[in-house]
């Protein structure tokens, strides 16, 4: 509220809780010389004064290196499964494939990755150098 002294009946403006948005209200009470109460003239709808003005919210900025460190662990914990697998016999991926935990699979997008898990009737979990994907298959 600027300087300007408001009164039961002036018109101001206010967040409605009823139509989500901020609209101009009338002045149905006051508490001294802060406003109380408020009727909004778009939907009548009578609720506590709430300030117009939009707050402040923090914006929480992601370092580089915060992304980088999870990226590596992500690539490491990959590349420890497929160095224990047979990364020579990868699978090529197919939706009607057969999937057992383990098996190495070639995906033409994500590349090479390892069977995780396996979820009954029709999905896997495959770990990727980009990270773990869920896919579709044919579990046996």
């Amino acid at each position: 509220m600027p300087n300007k002294k408001y009164s039961a009946g002036d018109h101001i403006t206010s967040k409605c809780t009823k139509c989500k948005d901020i609209t101009n209200h009338t002045i149905v009470a006051m508490v001294g010389d802060t406003v109380a109460r408020v009727v909004c003239n778009t939907c009548n709808g009578t609720h506590n004064y709430r300030n117009a003005s939009p707050k402040k919210t923090a914006v929480r900025n992601k370092t580089a290196a915060s992304k980088s460190v999870k990226v590596n662990k992500i690539e490491a914990a990959w590349e420890d499964q497929i160095s224990s697998a047979d990364a020579a016999n990868a699978t090529p991926y197919n939706i009607k494939m057969v999937a057992n935990c383990g098996d190495v699979i070639q995906h033409p997008t994500f590349g090479l990755g390892c069977v995780v898990n396996t979820i009954k009737p029709n999905k896997m979990e495959v770990s990727f150098r980009s990270g773990i994907k869920l896919l579709r298959c044919s579990v046996a």
